[in-house]
């Protein structure tokens, strides 16, 4: 397996060497800074900045200013303030006399990003216009004739956008907003764009492939995590439907003053539900929307429950990137069993945009046998309730499905294989090596004799097992663990010996990470640590910090298979605690 994925990483290597190399070409010109006008949009931003919004802005903005294209992703929850992060840099990027390209998944948003862009920009003198459905053909042409004109700074719109007639003669800037809800066509599209151009890509869940990414440097990577001060977790939950349960919630909420959303992906019956929750609640208005009505139909509905003249909107999954309506605050998802976890996490975020509690209901059909996968999607859906939790479902959902190919769009199940660590692993050893970059190694490994797992005794569901290895090597500090194992505990039961011991391992590699050791030999009756040999022959104070230790070490001579090294030895009894021992004794490995 491993040999057969090192030959998959060589091809896939050469891919990504490529983009490394075009996106360290000079792009040629540098964007300048227009004091007034970036202290005019930030001085229009109605709520005061997060500490990962100033953050966000400042990397941007850092990117801006180098002669190299950006090439960021900006990971944040709905409504954390990423379309915020995208306005400061078009602000710099037109001042510099550059266009943008906008570009999001549905019409929908294209909207709603539009109506935001014209109310925030315009008084500032940038010239914003709109791309879509809603507009008529000759609407389309003059949009597309400005552009080429240069009367145009900022296009927003969908894939429409990737059309041979729209042509940007001074593109600087595309921003991409729910990159994977694009097709493969267009992103084949996109990636014709993008060469020398600079590019922004929004998302409140990545998908597994654009995390992998990020995680191994190849794209740049934000994130907002600190909700507004205002924002509330969704409280949220798994119940099996019916018609009383559903005309309950509706009543409750439009009483309170508030707006509802039923979610049914189903086109073919969408009317039979709009037309049965209309007649359990014959006072309230109810409306539906879905991708297949007229333009006119659609947008005339979506007006009237931005209005709050209708209360009861019945829709597709339509509404999964762009409607924010803050006085829609209860949302019940039919069937959410047939939907995505980032897909349900996406449109769960439509509610609870305001002050007010929101609560979401996935709606199960009765008798209905779950199957294994779609339990756990409710139940990470179920359990990650709290504010900018995007980011960890986009990591759980790396875990469960495995990363595939992390260039191109096939899963190819190499991850599935060796794992995701050794699998980064692997690759970023390709890509130095034909970069000719010393290739990062551990500075402490350690060897164990004995057991250390997690066995499937313990968790029998092997994404989940999955997903706790990778936690457990991601750990970055002792609060870490101490997550992890609460965790294990509330999901699992009580820690077998093995798993305590491979996260006391973990934990460790740590704590030795600094030190002097190069490895570590742990067995029942001593522990062995293995340094370079120059430490002693040049009368190191550490060695005879080390030699006076309790008196149960000696000096080995070097390993056969390693002449720089040396191993000094620490002899104990059977059944000893080499955790403890191996903490308490830390410090002894440090240059003094």
């Amino acid at each position: 397996s491993v040999l057969k994925t090192k030959k998959e990483i060589e091809l896939v290597s050469d891919s990504l060497i490529e983009i490394h190399r075009s996106k360290n070409k000079p792009r040629g010109f540098v964007y300048k800074k227009t004091k007034d006008l970036e202290v005019a949009i930030k001085k229009s931003f109605p709520y005061k900045e997060t500490r990962d919004q100033k953050t966000a802005i400042k990397e941007v903005l850092s990117d801006l200013k180098n002669n190299k294209p950006m090439d960021r992703l900006l990971c944040g929850d709905v409504g954390f303030g990423k379309t915020e992060v995208a306005l400061r840099a078009i602000v710099r990027v037109v001042s510099s006399g550059k266009q943008v390209l906008f570009l999001c998944p549905t019409t929908v948003l294209s909207d709603q990003h539009y109506i935001t862009i014209v109310e925030r920009l315009e008084p500032l003198g940038v010239r914003v216009a709109l791309l879509s459905r809603f507009q008529t053909n000759t609407e389309q042409k003059e949009t597309t004739k400005n552009l080429i004109r240069l009367k145009v700074d900022v296009v927003i719109g969908t894939h429409r956008l990737l059309s041979n007639d729209v042509v940007c003669p001074e593109l600087g800037l595309l921003i991409i907003d729910e990159e994977h809800r694009f097709g493969v066509k267009h992103k084949e599209s996109i990636r014709a764009v993008r060469p020398g151009v600079d590019l922004l890509s929004l998302s409140a869940t990545p998908i597994p492939r654009t995390l992998q990414q990020s995680i191994l440097g190849i794209r740049d990577i934000s994130r907002i995590e600190t909700p507004p001060i205002t924002r509330k977790p969704i409280k949220t939950y798994v119940e099996f439907f019916s018609w009383s349960r559903t005309s309950e919630l509706i009543v409750e909420e439009v009483l309170r003053g508030g707006q509802v959303y039923f979610l049914h992906n189903d086109i073919q019956s969408i009317d039979y539900y709009t037309q049965k929750i209309q007649s359990l609640v014959p006072d309230i208005v109810v409306k539906n929307i879905h991708g297949q009505q007229k333009s006119k139909d659609l947008e005339k509905t979506l007006l009237g429950f931005f209005s709050g003249s209708i209360s009861v909107l019945v829709c597709s999954t339509i509404i999964e990137s762009g409607l924010d309506v803050s006085n829609a605050n209860c949302m019940i998802i039919n069937n959410p069993q047939n939907l995505g976890l980032s897909q349900l996490y996406q449109i769960r975020g439509r509610v609870g945009r305001g002050a007010r509690q929101a609560s979401c209901y996935l709606f199960v059909p009765p008798k209905t046998v779950l199957s294994e996968a779609a339990f756990r999607r409710l139940k990470t859906i179920e359990r990650h309730t709290s504010l900018g939790s995007g980011y960890s479902i986009a990591s759980n959902d790396l875990d469960i499905r495995g990363a595939g190919l992390v260039f191109g769009y096939k899963q190819s199940g190499v991850v599935s294989r060796i794992g995701v660590e050794y699998y980064n692993s692997l690759l970023k050893d390709a890509i130095s090596k034909k970069l000719n970059k010393p290739i990062e190694k551990e500075k402490t490994t350690l060897f164990f004799w004995g057991k250390s797992l997690i066995p499937i005794h313990y968790i029998s569901n092997s994404p989940d097992r999955f997903s706790f290895y990778t936690k457990i090597h991601n750990a970055k500090k002792e609060g870490d663990f101490k997550d992890i194992k609460n965790e294990l505990i509330d999901r699992f039961g009580q820690i077998p010996k093995e798993t305590t011991t491979f996260i006391n391992l973990a934990e460790l590699r740590l704590f030795y990470r600094k030190s002097l050791v190069k490895n570590i030999l742990i067995n029942e009756e001593s522990l062995v640590f293995k340094l370079p040999i120059k430490l002693v022959n040049g009368g190191d104070k550490l060695i005879s910090k080390v030699l006076s230790y309790k008196g149960l070490c000696v000096v080995d001579k070097a390993f056969k298979e390693d002449p720089q090294s040396v191993s000094i030895v620490f002899l104990t009894k059977k059944g000893y605690d080499w955790y403890g021992e191996l903490i308490s004794c830390n410090s002894l490995f440090y240059k003094t």
